[in-house]
């Protein structure tokens, strides 16, 4: 096989000829480039091609990585051809990788009785009353995901006027959306006694609208999603395992899913766009949580 690295340079005009934009064309030069160096040493095609296919996964743990570089080589390769460097190849060899589904991190019935579980005791053994209003807020926050399965960014939307207690609802605000979802007098009764707290803690903030307030915040303005997810962060840190909202919100849906509720109301009370991401997640869920 003729040695490629001459073409390289080429390959960039070649490129430009086809009106391929700076970066892409940036990217592919350094890509083909790569390529050469790897299989400087190969004469056919074929065992370069498996040289370098084995030398990039090894290298490069992203999936999506590895099938960016294949397909930069891919145009490479056409190149090649164009100039009769090469024939034909086993195109097989560069073929874009098929990503496997992992298993979604839900979490077990025990750690999610110890999550839930977290925020209350630090409410017991707060010094201070900063600390214990905290304790109190993180604690109706991760019982509020838990019951309802909803987003952070939904989370924090969540406006005093959208919970019904007389009927029992919650109005959950997405992008460009909303849902009414049904909910627990228990939970009705922590986002009181949250409220109530609020009050007494921070009169000024009386006329916010919103639920979740913080002390470092503007005046009356609610949290932010990353506030939401240093919150997840924390209790991870402590308990020595990960919760976040989301596999609080799988847990929501897979403990309806095993009840055989209706897939089309689930999809919707979650806030899925489409029924199949539903039947999508369900697929992934580990089998014995």
């Amino acid at each position: 096989m003729e040695k490629i690295q001459p073409y390289v340079k080429a390959f960039t005009a070649y490129l430009k000829s086809l009106n391929k934009s700076f970066h892409t064309t940036k990217q592919y030069t350094l890509d083909a480039k790569q390529f050469a160096e790897i299989i400087q040493h190969e004469n056919k095609i074929n065992e370069a091609l498996q040289l370098y296919s084995k030398t990039i996964q090894e290298k490069y743990p992203s999936f999506n990585s590895v099938n960016r570089k294949f397909a930069s080589i891919r145009h490479f390769l056409t190149f090649l051809q164009l100039r009769g460097v090469i024939s034909v190849y086993n195109e097989e060899i560069i073929a874009p990788l098929t990503k496997q589904e992992t298993e979604l991190n839900v979490l077990k019935e025990k750690q999610f009785t110890r999550a839930l579980a977290y925020w209350p005791k630090q409410y017991e053994i707060a010094l201070n009353e900063e600390h214990e209003w905290l304790a109190l807020r993180n604690t109706v926050i991760v019982f509020t995901v838990a019951e309802l399965g909803i987003k952070p960014a939904e989370l924090v939307r969540m406006e005093w006027k959208h919970i019904n207690t007389e009927k029992n609802e919650i109005i959950v605000l997405a992008s460009k959306s909303y849902r009414v979802l049904q909910c627990s007098k228990k939970l009705l009764e922590l986002l009181e006694d949250y409220k109530h707290h609020t009050l007494e803690f921070m009169p000024l903030t009386e006329n916010s609208p919103y639920v979740w307030l913080g002390v470092g915040n503007k005046m009356g303005e609610p949290v932010s999603v990353k506030t939401i997810e240093r919150i997840f962060k924390a209790m991870s840190e402590q308990l020595q395992f990960k919760v976040t909202a989301t596999n609080m919100r799988y847990h929501a849906i897979q403990k309806l899913l095993t009840k055989n509720e209706d897939t089309k109301v689930l999809y919707e009370q979650f806030g899925y766009a489409r029924k199949g991401v539903l039947l999508e997640r369900e697929q992934r869920f580990p089998k014995n949580s």
